[in-house]
C-alpha cells in the first residue's frame, strides 16, 4: 500500500512539474507578446503621426495652388520645399510599416508560428530549426 501511494506522489509530483513548466512557457510567450504588440503600437502611433503631418502638407500645398491661381503666386522654392516635406514623410512612413512588418514576425517560429524565445534554437512546439 505504501508502494500504491508512493506511486501516486510521484506521478503528482512529476504533473505538477510539466504543468508549472507549461505555465512558464505560456507566461513567457504573453510577455513577448505584449511586448510585441506594445512596440508595434508605438509603431503605429507614428504612422498615424507621419500620414496627419502628409494630409496637412497636402493641404498647405493645395492652398500655394489656389493663391497662385487667384494672383498671389506662390515661389516655386517654397512649392518645392513643401513637395520634398511630403516626399520625405511618404519615405519615413514607408520604413516605418517596414519596421512594423519585421517587428511582428521576428519572434514567430517560421513554420508553425509559434511564440518563440531569443534564445530557442528550435521551436518549443514543433521542433522545428530557427
Amino acid at each position: 500500500m505504501n508502494e500504491k501511494l508512493y506511486d501516486l506522489l510521484e506521478k503528482v509530483q512529476s504533473t505538477a512539474i510539466q504543468v508549472s513548466d507549461t505555465a512558464v512557457d505560456a507566461a513567457y510567450g504573453v510577455r513577448k507578446k505584449a511586448g510585441e504588440l506594445l512596440s508595434v503600437a508605438k509603431l503605429n502611433i507614428r504612422v498615424a503621426d507621419r500620414k496627419a503631418a502628409v494630409n496637412t502638407a497636402f493641404r498647405e500645398l493645395g492652398e500655394m495652388l489656389y493663391a497662385t491661381h487667384t494672383g498671389t503666386p506662390t515661389d516655386s522654392e517654397d512649392l518645392l520645399a513643401k513637395l520634398e516635406e511630403v516626399d520625405a514623410l511618404k519615405a519615413e512612413i514607408a520604413a516605418l510599416q517596414t519596421q512594423i512588418g519585421k517587428e511582428a514576425a521576428a519572434h514567430l517560429c517560421p513554420t508553425c508560428g509559434a511564440v518563440i524565445r531569443e534564445d530557442d534554437q528550435f521551436c518549443r512546439e514543433c521542433g522545428g530549426p530557427l
